[in-house]
């Protein structure tokens, strides 16, 4: 189990530095010691964007397969994606997905 936990939190380090990385996501929010990332999607602006989290939401959960959820709608959560921790290359394949759609 050990080894398990070192392993997601070697791959969520990984994803969180790979999302930093983007200029068109804003804070990562949350203590994330989770096996999921909260991120915020900004517009052109630099203000989180629900519009357009929808927009890589769609593209990403339902036509890529990536283990993304909209969480625009919760409280404090505006323009946020939650992101799931998976094995390091589904988390390459995350950012290089979102660096892809917010371009």
């Amino acid at each position: 189990m050990a080894s398990a936990v070192d392993t997601l939190n070697k791959n969520r380090d990984a994803l969180i530095q790979g999302l930093r990385e983007i200029p068109a996501i804003g804070e990562i929010l949350g203590g994330n010691h989770a096996n999921f990332v909260l991120a915020q999607v900004l517009d052109e602006s630099g203000r989180p964007s629900n519009t357009r989290a929808v927009e890589v939401y769609r593209t990403m959960a339902e036509s890529r397969g990536v283990v993304v959820r909209y969480r625009g709608n919760e409280k404090g959560c505006e323009g946020c994606l939650r992101v799931t921790v998976g094995t390091e290359e589904e988390c390459r394949q995350a950012v290089d997905q979102m660096k892809q759609l917010l371009a």
